[in-house]
């Protein structure tokens, strides 16, 4: 065949390969892969730690990333500040292994748990105070990926405002949107591979469940779920159920 001649086969299973994940998708993946790698010996309470030092290193990541030249005049700004909470009026969502560590991070922090108690659906998120987030270092991974250009937008799709002017704009900064879900994807699928199920989880009612229930973390653990069934958002898959292997009879 001629080093010119199109193979239109060849071309179809190029097609059909999987892509590999964007450069900061995969470098924010690693970031947090590496993380739970290293504490999953060692038990739920260091899963709790790598949960935060896996927000920690996707906000070094994304922070190193916006103090370039390239990102500061090649990328729209965003429309979010401190005051603009509209996006918290949707339901937020979290992993489980974040829910757990939010749960543990609260307990010392009285202000912001009692916020908990008033919440029901179809309010906003209960830490929603003058616009601002009350436990925004750590806030799921799910709330760290938005920054959208139009507050405008917000209004309309997490709040269902009326908005006036021109057409409301959905476009939102990519690159977060890619960090945060990279890392969110590196902390929960080795969990899910090593067995213990980290599915997305409604965090308000989610998080009620569990707030005056320390034990909650070693029972999820050791692989009883204690997040109601209608909680669960259906991001990944289930981890597989072990096998039993049968003896063989004796002869």
């Amino acid at each position: 065949m001629s080093r010119n001649t199109f193979d239109p086969m060849a071309a179809l299973r190029g097609q059909s390969q999987p892509m590999p994940p964007p450069p900061l998708e995969q470098a924010a993946f690693d970031a947090a892969h590496s993380a739970v790698v290293q504490a999953l010996p060692q038990g739920v309470e260091a899963m709790m730690d790598a949960a935060v030092k896996t927000w920690q290193r996707a906000d070094r990541i994304f922070d190193a990333i916006r103090a370039t030249p390239a990102f500061a005049l090649g990328t729209a700004p965003a429309a979010c500040r401190r005051g603009c909470g509209w996006c918290c009026h949707q339901k937020v969502g979290a992993a489980a292994i974040e829910v757990l560590a939010i749960a543990r991070a609260l307990a010392d922090r009285p202000q912001q748990r009692a916020m908990l108690a008033g919440w029901h659906p179809g309010l906003p998120c209960a830490f929603l105070q003058d616009g601002a987030c009350a436990i925004y270092d750590i806030r799921p991974l799910k709330c760290r990926s938005l920054w959208h250009v139009d507050v405008r937008h917000c209004m309309a799709k997490y709040a269902g405002l009326p908005v006036m002017g021109a057409q409301a704009n959905p476009a939102f900064q990519s690159e977060p949107k890619m960090i945060y879900e990279g890392a969110l994807k590196g902390l929960a699928l080795p969990l899910i591979k090593a067995g213990h199920d980290c599915p997305g989880l409604e965090l308000m009612p989610a998080l009620q469940t569990i707030i005056d229930r320390p034990e909650a973390a070693q029972d999820w653990w050791a692989g009883h779920s204690p997040f109601p069934p209608e909680t669960v958002v259906d991001w990944f898959p289930k981890p597989k159920a072990k096998q039993k292997t049968k003896s063989r009879p004796r002869r």
